[in-house]
């Protein structure tokens, strides 16, 4: 039997897709981040005892975090894997690599269902895109709960295209428990959905009551905690309408402009809102952004590359001019993505931001490979050149993101725990006291994470030792903060910082870079 040539082609950049995010994944990035370390330590906790490591027997909702509640779901989903591989980096970013690969595969399911038949080829060049994207590529190798939810979100709205509201409306819900950008998202995209399939929907009443019951009953804990300390404390963090910034300047106008009614209209509080949250808007499509350097975080981005490729941009151009004239109903629904999915993001601090904006690269990558296929079937040597480039920037950065952001952003990775836990376990019995600097964060999590501790050690004294923010800054002998002036015998001091006449320097702890971040001292 013949084989379909899509499908081959399909195939083969699946086998990319995954060797691209599969390979070295425990060791690029070079350490895993601390809320990597408190996901993976959280599902080890539910695994071995079916409660997080601070007792509470599996969360629904959210897990609590360090002054944060972070959403359930992908808590859950790392267990299998950290059954499967044990306590370690990969096994925390093995679900995120996993679910970043099929984000592949059902783009390119989602859009041939979107697109006429003779367009299917922009399907199969979106889903190479996706593929080598340094957006998608970077995202998919953290434990970042962003990328599961990303995938929800594709997988439901391949149902949804499909007809089957019942798997749709389930997948869109779970992404609400993946992510909390996809809280704002979901509702949103369902809204929309349904306002350019209204004609259909109304046919199928039934089941679109059916399918808007389930969605209200599985989202039903999530409306519970809308007045609980989850929600609140995430939104104080985040929201930009926590920021009093806007009042501030809110009040000056009106005081300038003579504190008349009329001056109160003009300047209130509420338009220097709408003002911040359409410039954090913005944010999201300036050049920079995209095609330059990407997120100013190095966690999200190699700093030297943009979120998607340069070349991208003009593709882009293209493609939305090509695909509103070859397939309308097709161009509105990307279109109706693509004005979504910065939304959540605008709503908080710290824009662009690439996480809370993922669901952004699907319609650029779709637009972009439009742009290729029109290319393709009007001027073959531009679109040759095209694809040159395209080889070239991939390849750039691929070399960028392998041989020097390892070494270059170790320390944003917090690098050196695993030596510093390392020599604490080979030499816990020779001291008393043990006292680890805070400076790099979360040490705490960091020394269960890498000593495999167990989780009811660590359940039992919850209520038993100060924290700040929900981080132990005590176990057992060891104390997680500054020493007390006067040190007993038999003590060890990690700090960040070399300290002169300090006991015997027992060790020194370098990142990638060569530079010192721990310094032990052993006090006799």
């Amino acid at each position: 039997m013949a084989i379909n040539k899509t499908t081959v082609q399909i195939v083969a950049v699946i086998l990319l897709a995954a060797a691209l995010r599969f390979m070295a994944l425990g060791l690029n990035p070079p350490s895993p981040y601390w809320e990597e370390a408190a996901l993976g330590y959280d599902a080890y906790s539910i695994l071995k005892t079916g409660k997080d490591f601070h007792g509470n027997a599996f969360p629904l909702t959210a897990f609590e975090s360090f002054g944060d509640y972070k959403p359930s779901l992908y808590f859950y989903a790392a267990v299998p894997s950290v059954a499967a591989f044990g306590l370690n980096t990969f096994a925390v970013r093995f679900p995120s690599a996993f679910f970043g690969t099929l984000s592949v595969l059902f783009l390119f399911l989602l859009l041939k269902t979107i697109l006429p038949k003779k367009l299917e080829l922009i399907a199969t060049l979106a889903a190479l895109f996706l593929a080598i994207s340094p957006w998608h590529i970077l995202i998919s190798r953290v434990g970042f709960e962003a990328n599961l939810g990303l995938f929800l979100l594709i997988f439901g709205a391949w149902f949804w295209q499909k007809r089957l509201l019942i798997p749709a409306v389930t997948s869109l819900v779970a992404a609400m428990y993946a992510y909390h950008a996809n809280r704002v998202l979901v509702p949103l995209l369902g809204i929309g959905w349904g306002f350019l399939n209204w004609r259909r929907l109304l046919k199928l009443w039934q089941l679109s009551l059916t399918a808007v019951i389930v969605a209200v009953i599985l989202v039903l804990p999530l409306l519970v905690k809308l007045n609980t300390s989850e929600i609140k404390q995430r939104f104080y963090e985040t929201s930009a309408f926590s920021d009093l910034a806007p009042i501030i300047k809110s009040n000056l106008l009106i005081s300038e402009d003579g504190g008349s009614v009329i001056a109160k209209l003009r300047h209130h509080r509420y338009w220097q809102y709408l003002g911040l949250a359409v410039a954090n808007y913005a944010d999201h499509f300036s050049a920079q952004f995209l095609f330059l350097s990407g997120d100013n975080n190095p966690r999200h981005s190699i700093q030297t590359s943009g979120q998607l490729y340069l070349i991208f941009l003009p593709a882009i151009l293209l493609g939305g001019w090509y695909l509103y004239g070859a397939s309308k109903p097709a161009f509105n629904w990307l279109l109706l993505w693509l004005v979504l999915s910065p939304i959540p993001a605008a709503l908080t601090k710290a824009t662009p931001h690439a996480l809370r904006s993922l669901p952004l690269v699907l319609p650029m990558i779709a637009l972009a490979a439009a742009g290729l296929v029109y290319l393709m079937g009007k001027r073959r040597l531009v679109a040759m050149g095209v694809a040159l480039i395209l080889l070239f920037e991939f390849g750039r950065f691929w070399y960028s993101y392998q041989r020097q952001y390892p070494i270059n952003y170790s320390g944003q990775w917090q690098y050196g725990y695993q030596e510093l836990v390392s020599f604490i376990n080979d030499h816990y019995d020779q001291y008393d006291q043990i006292y680890v600097t805070r400076a790099l964060g979360r040490p705490s999590i960091y020394y269960w994470f890498y000593s495999k501790t167990d989780p009811n050690l660590v359940q039992a004294a919850n209520s038993l030792v100060p924290k700040d923010q929900g981080e132990y800054l005590a176990f057992d002998k060891l104390t997680f903060g500054n020493p007390p002036a006067q040190l007993s015998p038999r003590s060890l001091v990690v700090s960040a910082l070399p300290l002169n006449n300090y006991g015997n320097l027992v060790l020194t702890v370098n990142d990638l870079s060569n530079q010192p971040v721990f310094y032990a001292y052993e006090i006799k």
